[in-house]
């Protein structure tokens, strides 16, 4: 969509729009000020900001990033303190709550730094293409050689239940 056919860019208030869209207004935000549709402001969003407030968004959102992974190491460093205190003291629940808490920090430093994927994963198997299964569709022909009409239905109900076959 081009910016004269934009209904954020035609509205009188585009520059303030665009103020409060890099300065964290979110696309529902924009839709109950003003009334656009979510589409339309997720549309100008990624479109028609200019380069300059791209910039400051990205710049935002970086600082944001590195902070909270500031924030979390320095949690590391103090529970591995409180740690290392408890030990020297003989403090096992408190040794035992420590280690937890470091699980935790640990954890969630993983998922910001992207070493953890919680991401599902998928795996597709393809019983038609193993040597076992293409074993046993023969043996299965085989048998019914004797009867055409029930091969015939056998092989035909395997096509269809199986694509590409």
């Amino acid at each position: 969509m081009s910016e004269a056919r934009c209904k954020v860019c035609q509205h009188h208030d585009r520059a303030e729009i665009d103020r409060q869209l890099v300065s964290g207004l979110t696309n529902t935000g924009a839709v109950d000020k003003w009334g656009f549709s979510k589409d339309s402001v997720r549309r100008h969003r990624q479109s028609h900001l200019s380069p300059a407030l791209r910039a400051a968004v990205s710049r935002r959102e970086t600082a944001g990033a590195v902070k909270a992974l500031d924030r979390v190491e320095a949690l590391h460093g103090k529970a591995m303190g409180v740690l290392e205190a408890a030990e020297a003291d003989g403090k096992a629940s408190l040794s035992l709550a420590a280690i937890r808490e470091l699980r935790g920090i640990v954890e969630l430093l993983a998922k910001l730094t992207g070493e953890l994927d919680e991401r599902p994963t998928v795996q597709v198997l393809n019983v038609t293409a193993s040597p076992e299964w293409v074993q046993v569709r023969g043996a299965l022909m085989q048998a019914l050689a004797p009867y055409p009409d029930a091969a015939q239905a056998v092989a035909g109900a395997l096509a269809e239940g199986v694509p590409g076959a």
